[in-house]
């Protein structure tokens, strides 16, 4: 059983969704439950022939019904592992598993290398403080990259097991596409000489749209043909929020509000490059997508970001993701990689992007993500009778 706070998109939902799709039915029977109502990600996974439910919650603070009723879920379908995806999803899965006497074995799952909890409510800071406290409660806890495990421990995390599970990229999926590149730029009005650099990331006090658009102001001066894609959730034009900073730094002309597509592959293929400002990601799937699709990157160093870009793009020196740098700064960083990226020829830059590639196809690809997910499943299932015994119940 899998409990995650909620199914709209985003990089743990995305990841859970292609796990699911990969793992072998033969040996893994799997549903879902959401803290929260709706998302675009439940009737992906449903369509999968995995069952969704959810329990209706608000956002805020865990509510003691949905405990009640998330008990009651496992109670019923007896699951063996409890996977766990985000804080919320943590504690309760965890106070549901205990409660419930499924004897279920749990591991949670942290999906982030640093959160500036100011940017955030007080339900999520209590929520991380009760996670804290109880991290040696669940059989495993798993990080998504070795920076959000060793953040965590650093905050207080004391787990009995701590793995590091990284995503994986399908590389037949992402992948350089000259016709698409093609055909996109020209619905946008890009001319295939101008550069067009994206940022992929819904709009989130922590993905640094704010740096990005400064940064695009200061490239404009240097080259001023450059176009700025945005697309994620939030970006859709009439946002007020990214609308705003648009229009402070002048951007107005130069900017594509895409909001969420479900081409991503394609958009991705139609990028000279991508940057990844955000402050707070662990594995950020972006970085991961645009790089097998080819497109050289520049990223602040979040998480595990130097090592996923590896020949593939620039990255910041890490004092500049260090809480309290001013933002001019980081934006100053990303506008002179740009610079340096869109000034290399296309043979250069088209050389880069491939040992980019073939640098995460190698070391993150996705079948061997999913068979380390897989066997960390079984692991915790030993003195369970066989997962593939379990019978989906649809």
């Amino acid at each position: 059983m899998h409990v995650i706070t909620g199914l709209n998109p985003g990089g743990a939902e995305t990841w859970l969704a292609r796990l699911l799709l990969r793992l072998p039915p033969e040996r893994f029977a799997c549903r879902v439950v959401s803290l929260l109502e709706g998302g675009a990600m439940a009737g992906v996974i449903r369509s999968m022939g995995v069952p969704v439910e959810s329990l209706g919650m608000g956002r805020g603070l865990p509510d003691p019904r949905g405990l009640w009723r998330l008990s009651r879920l496992m109670r019923a379908h007896r699951p063996q592992v409890v996977q766990t995806w985000l804080y919320h999803a943590d504690l309760l899965g965890l106070l549901a598993a205990r409660l419930s006497g499924c004897g279920a074995a749990v591991s949670w799952g942290l999906r982030c290398a640093y959160m500036d909890l100011a940017q955030y409510g007080l339900g999520t800071r209590l929520t991380l403080s009760a996670c804290v406290a109880l991290s040696g409660w669940p059989e495993a806890v798993t990080a998504n990259s070795q920076a959000g495990a060793e953040h965590h421990r650093a905050l207080g995390y004391r787990p009995r097991r701590l793995e590091v599970l990284e995503n994986g990229v399908d590389g037949g999926r992402f992948c350089p596409d000259a016709v698409a590149r093609g055909r996109l730029r020209g619905e946008w009005g890009v001319a295939e000489g101008a550069p067009l650099v994206g940022l992929v990331a819904r709009v989130d006090p922590m993905k640094g749209h704010g740096v990005f658009c400064r940064a695009a102001e200061e490239l404009l001066r240097v080259r001023p043909d450059a176009r700025f894609l945005f697309c994620g959730e939030g970006t859709e034009p009439g946002g007020a929020e990214l609308g705003g900073l648009i229009a402070r730094h002048g951007l107005e002309g130069a900017a594509l509000r895409l909001g969420r597509r479900e081409d991503m592959p394609q958009v991705y293929a139609a990028l000279d490059a991508l940057v990844l400002p955000s402050l707070g990601e662990g594995f950020p799937n972006a970085l991961l997508e645009a790089l097998s699709c080819a497109v050289p990157c520049v990223s602040l160093d979040v998480g595990d970001a130097r090592t996923m870009c590896g020949p593939g793009g620039l990255v910041a020196p890490a004092g500049l993701s260090a809480p309290g740098v001013p933002e001019s700064e980081r934006a100053g960083f990303i506008a002179r990689a740009l610079g340096q990226l869109l000034a290399l020829g296309p043979f250069e830059r088209s050389e880069l992007g491939q040992l980019g590639r073939a640098h995460v196809l190698e070391r993150y690809g996705l079948d061997r993500a999913v068979e380390r997910w897989a066997a960390h499943f079984e692991s915790l299932s030993c003195g369970h009778a066989p997962l593939a015994d379990t019978k989906r119940i649809d």
